[in-house]
């Protein structure tokens, strides 16, 4: 039977269900009981903003479930960059190792310091020792990776922020729709002029109600839309220098680190037949270079020797015989 494939987690991934939950319980409830009681009455305009129609608590839901999402993922980023100073400060302060122990290292420096297994750098150090020899770009897709799922994480944020003021459009299409079926009922159901005119005036209150819901729920959507659109691009732009800086701290300070460890001192020949000693080791293709460079260097050393050669014997001999003529 097969197993299923596994996938890390984006430890800066915030599931949107509990702000949801929590912010129906707390806002769009409460919301909505206000407006059943209080809708139709006389209360402040600021108040009937908020709770003077039925699409207004559906605009403060979404707004307040976005920000409540955007904030513990915003406590995530905070984390996931305290544990990486850990993981990095724990990288600085070791030696040259061989892979195998540098890996019982690691599983025991997140033991004790209760890291995550989806810590970004842990995890690309694990990717990068547990592959070295196979595939030796695993850093660079593991960093292509860590982009996509960054640009996916916001993918519901997005979404809340361009339906919001959706919203908004569809309460002031719902309110205006609604005040002219109020002013046509008024005219179809009077058969004079006086009649009309007073079925205008007990029609007029509802009429205008339906255009101040049309207008108030496109300016609340409006005003909320703009702070959290802020939030979330201050929010994505914190996530992408922490990826940045993580990246930077890869390959400058723990990658040389792990190039340094992964084997012994190794012997090659050059040109010459002397013994060079490489350390470092690595892969098969970096001795290689090597090799080949020597063997050049040591091609260019024999063709200046050769050039000195005749130099001497064009410059100095000459004098020599002059000399020895007279």
């Amino acid at each position: 039977m097969k197993q299923p494939l596994k996938t890390s987690l984006y430890p800066i991934e915030q599931s949107f269900k509990q702000p949801m939950i929590l912010t129906a319980l707390f806002v769009l409830i409460p919301s909505l009981l206000i407006f059943l009681i209080f809708g139709e009455s006389d209360i402040g305009r600021a108040l009937k903003i908020f709770f003077g129609n039925w699409i207004s608590p559906i605009i403060l839901w979404f707004f307040a479930a976005s920000f409540f999402h955007l904030w513990l993922k915003s406590k995530k980023v905070a984390e996931e960059q305290e544990y990486t100073n850990k993981v990095l400060s724990f990288f600085k302060s070791k030696n040259s190792t061989s892979s195998d122990p540098f890996l019982e290292q690691i599983k025991l420096f997140r033991q004790q310091e209760n890291i995550p297994d989806n810590n970004l750098l842990l995890s690309r150090a694990q990717l990068y020792l547990n592959h070295h020899g196979h595939d030796a770009n695993i850093d660079e897709a593991f960093g292509i990776k860590e982009r996509e799922l960054l640009r996916s994480s916001y993918a519901l944020s997005r979404f809340m922020v361009w339906a919001i003021p959706i919203i908004g459009f569809i309460g002031t299409v719902w309110g205006i729709s609604n005040g002219i079926a109020h002013f046509s009922d008024a005219m179809t159901t009077t058969n004079s002029v006086t009649d009309a005119s007073a079925m205008l005036k007990e029609s007029l209150p509802l009429v205008t109600n339906s255009l101040a819901t049309a207008f108030d729920t496109t300016l609340l959507a409006l005003l909320l839309s703009v702070p959290l659109m802020m939030m979330m691009l201050w929010l994505e732009k914190q996530e992408e220098a922490y990826l940045i800086a993580l990246d930077e701290a890869w390959f400058h300070d723990i990658k040389p680190l792990f190039g340094l460890s992964q084997g012994a001192q190794q012997t090659i020949m050059n040109a010459e037949g002397n013994t060079v000693m490489v350390s470092g080791g690595g892969s098969d293709e970096t001795v290689q270079a090597v090799a080949d460079e020597i063997k050049l260097l040591s091609t260019q050393i024999g063709a200046l020797q050769e050039t000195m050669e005749d130099l001497y014997e064009s410059t100095f001999s000459e004098k020599l015989d002059s000399k020895n003529g007279e």
